[in-house]
């Protein structure tokens, strides 16, 4: 426990004897620690010597424990001096290191990955160094399964946003829904598109992770670190347009905010399934039903909108504000960040 103070184990063991028991002998603490003689007299001189105890006058001299709050605090004060002096010296290497740089070499602003286990681990790095917000287009096949990616709960839990923009085939594949809804319960904002042109993720807006090489879940993936330049901006810029004409997910859920529901939990997931453009079988597969009680579902919709097409419920469900009480209008920028 004080180990962070420069105390070890053993001398942190010995100097709470002290504190229990006073003015014990040498001999008496080793017997009671099962230590030897010799490494207790050690122990006792090291505390001794950062002022942690004291001895008495007599031939065989007897120990006592400095108070706590005398005895530790100066130790902690000293191990925060010594941490910010590590933290002056790394701010000037990291001065240097920028210096020795020029930023317009192509090294400085792209850095390559190569594997899955490496692509892995740095996707994970640029994640937690964020602090700002996360922003990503996401498309299959993935490099990290949507089970194995924690890192974006992590963040979400200390406050940086996320937003993210699916291919409609993520929602169709085993699970993708019911993975999507997890980071948007999280508080992850997820819209769906039809089709995605590639897929990446921009971090504080200062670095992108961009695939290089073609989906192929055959074959290492190979990726791209992007740092701040113009293709950096053009980046930020595809991922801008694309979360501008993309439909919301936050029905995915089935969580209601603070305004009253237009609909139950079931059916704004299949409302918002339906209308991010999967198939009866599709949203039969990720709802976990069949295919015919999908249809009678509609159905039921349909005729509560007094409507006689799937167009037409989709238009009707955005009018009417169906799936306002589950989160961001959708559509448009009302559910983007300023």
């Amino acid at each position: 426990m004080l180990e962070a103070a420069g105390v070890t184990a053993v001398e942190e063991q010995v100097y709470g004897a002290l504190v229990d028991s006073p003015a014990d002998t040498a001999a008496a603490i080793a017997t009671r620690l099962g230590l030897s003689f010799d490494e207790t007299t050690a122990v006792l001189a090291s505390l001794e010597a950062k002022g942690l105890m004291s001895r008495t006058a007599d031939r065989t001299p007897r120990f006592l424990a400095t108070p706590p709050d005398i005895a530790i605090e100066p130790l902690i004060l000293q191990r925060q001096a010594e941490l910010q002096e590590t933290r002056r010296a790394v701010d000037e290497l990291l001065r240097r290191y920028r210096a020795s740089r020029r930023p317009r070499e192509a090294a400085e602003l792209v850095e390559v990955v190569v594997g899955r286990p490496a692509v892995a681990q740095r996707f994970q790095q640029l994640q937690r160094r964020a602090e700002r917000e996360v922003l990503v287009l996401v498309k299959p096949p993935f490099a990290i399964p949507h089970e194995a990616n924690d890192s974006e709960l992590d963040l979400l839990a200390r406050g940086v946003t996320a937003r993210a923009v699916y291919e409609r085939s993520v929602l169709e594949t085993d699970g993708g829904s019911a993975a999507v809804a997890r980071y948007v319960a999280a508080g992850e904002q997820a819209r769906v598109v039809d089709e995605l042109p590639v897929k990446f993720a921009l971090i504080d807006g200062s670095e992108a992770f961009v695939p290089l090489t073609p989906d192929d879940p055959e074959t290492e993936p190979t990726f791209m670190v992007v740092h701040r330049s113009g293709l950096l901006a053009a980046l930020i810029a595809l991922f801008e347009s694309l979360w501008d004409r993309a439909f919301d997910l936050s029905a995915l859920t089935a969580r209601a905010s603070g305004r009253p529901p237009r609909l139950a939990p079931a059916d704004a997931q299949l409302v918002s399934l339906l209308l991010a453009g999967l198939t009866d079988k599709a949203i039969a597969g990720q709802l976990g039903l069949s295919i015919r009680t999908v249809h009678r579902r509609i159905s039921t919709l349909l005729d509560r909108a007094q409507v006689s097409t799937r167009l037409q419920l989709g238009w009707h469900a955005a009018q009417h504000g169906w799936l306002d009480g589950y989160g961001p209008a959708a559509g448009g920028r009302d559910g983007a960040p300023g």
